[in-house]
């Protein structure tokens, strides 16, 4: 087990492929700093606050929500095992979103070196980049105008693919997040997408 706070190279981390896929080249000198346990409900990071930090998801889920200009809030998206936290911070300065633990989530710290402490951060930004340019590919899928039904299920697709974890309609306690979290994310009511699970149950005969 890896000590929380104790800053670890990835190449020699037993659980680089959680957040990789594969192992980082031990030259490139990515380091990451495993975090405490998230709790149900705990917040990583504020929306509008400085950014110091990148993360990337270990283990469990987060949600990312944003509050407009109106004072209104939304949830932006999700982020799952191996995918990245904060990287648009980092770029502006402060943090676009808030992220908060939907269950016991686990995540680790990227070390961005300063300049002139022995490593680039050349390899490290093209990694991460990479990782968000696969997010947002798949996020270039058209749902927006899909019917209720379709977009929940699009939806559950898409978390299967990210989490290689089949969510079944018949066995939703696999997802991660409540109907009302995805309602958020889909722009649908709550009540919507509870009608949309029961018509793909109904459709799949279960």
């Amino acid at each position: 087990m890896i000590s929380a706070r104790c800053e670890i190279r990835c190449a020699r981390c037993p659980l680089a492929r959680r957040c990789w896929g594969s192992k980082p080249l031990p030259v490139d000198g990515i380091r990451g700093r495993p975090q405490p346990l998230l709790e149900r409900g705990a917040r990583l990071i504020r929306q509008g606050e400085e950014s110091r930090s990148v993360y990337l998801v270990v283990a469990g889920c987060l949600i990312l929500r944003e509050t407009t200009a109106e004072g209104t809030e939304r949830t932006v998206g999700f982020r799952f095992p191996g995918e990245v936290v904060g990287l648009e911070g980092w770029a502006s300065g402060s943090q676009s979103f808030t992220a908060i633990a939907t269950d016991a989530t686990s995540v680790c710290r990227v070390a961005i070196a300063p300049a002139g402490r022995g490593y680039s951060n050349a390899a490290l930004l093209e990694q991460l980049l990479v990782k968000c340019t696969i997010r947002l590919e798949r996020s270039k899928k058209v749902w927006r105008g899909l019917p209720a039904v379709e977009l929940v299920a699009a939806f559950l697709e898409d978390f299967t693919q990210r989490t290689h974890v089949n969510a079944s309609v018949t066995d939703l306690r696999r997802l991660p997040m409540t109907r009302a979290d995805i309602g958020s994310c889909l722009g649908l009511a709550e009540e919507t997408v509870v009608r949309a699970l029961t018509e793909l149950r109904s459709r799949r005969g279960a």
